[in-house]
């Protein structure tokens, strides 16, 4: 085999191990891309040595554990997704139930219930695209249920003097997210709106921010301080 065409093959498994390093931590323990890297690693020395058939034959086998590495990863990424939307889907319909969405919307909250059922098996029998599938259909069903007192879908800016408004206190009130670790979901919403958006710390007075529904959660207008919201 020509060395340039070499070259390209061991780039092109270094570029793909690379790639699904993204999938997270948890992937380092997978047998087959820690074989892929160690094949990998072995025909770059071949190559580098000058073994061309060797480095070749390592690279092939690199190859097949690549591919397989690959599978694995894009089933993390699909049970990654469905944990997310799993999530979104039970906190949805605790929200419902507790607004009183089970007596007012019967029919509704119902089929979401059945829904979310079929998403749950299938999460559990690793049938991650049907997961998915189901846990949408949940949120999407109980979309059209609008609560009492939706929690604000905007915030402005306050100048408070003795607890300045930051992301970190923003995320913390209680009708935002009751959780200041949270800060992060509104400064990355809202990053392009800032003067200057590599600097979180820099707000003023004023400024309004969307806040994203991270639970499923219904938000509408912009938050009252006149007005009493309900989690």
């Amino acid at each position: 085999m020509e060395r340039k065409t070499m070259l390209i093959i061991i780039l092109v498994i270094t570029l793909v191990l690379l790639g699904i390093i993204a999938v997270g931590e948890s992937f380092f323990d997978n047998p087959d891309y820690k074989k892929a890297k160690e094949l990998n690693r072995m025909a770059e020395k071949a190559f580098a040595e000058g073994d061309y058939d060797k480095a070749y034959e390592y690279a092939e086998e690199a190859k097949k554990y690549t591919e397989k590495a690959d599978e694995y990863a894009s089933m993390l990424v699909l049970r990654n997704k469905a944990n997310t939307l799993m999530y979104k889907a039970s906190k949805r319909l605790e929200f419902v139930k507790n607004q009183g969405g089970e007596k007012t919307h019967p029919k509704e909250y119902e089929k979401a219930r059945a829904d979310y059922k079929i998403a749950q098996s299938a999460y559990d029998s690793e049938q991650y695209e049907r997961s998915i599938e189901y846990a949408n259909l949940v949120i999407e069903s109980l979309e059209s249920i609008v609560p009492k007192s939706p929690l604000p879908k905007y915030y402005r800016v306050r100048l408070i003097m003795k607890r300045r408004d930051c992301f970190w206190r923003i995320a913390e009130y209680k009708f935002i997210y009751d959780n200041p670790w949270k800060w992060t979901v509104i400064y990355e919403a809202n990053k392009q709106k800032l003067r200057e958006p590599d600097n979180p710390n820099l707000i003023f007075p004023g400024q309004i921010f969307l806040i994203p529904s991270i639970n499923g959660e219904f938000r509408e207008g912009t938050y009252d301080p006149n007005k009493k919201y309900v989690q």
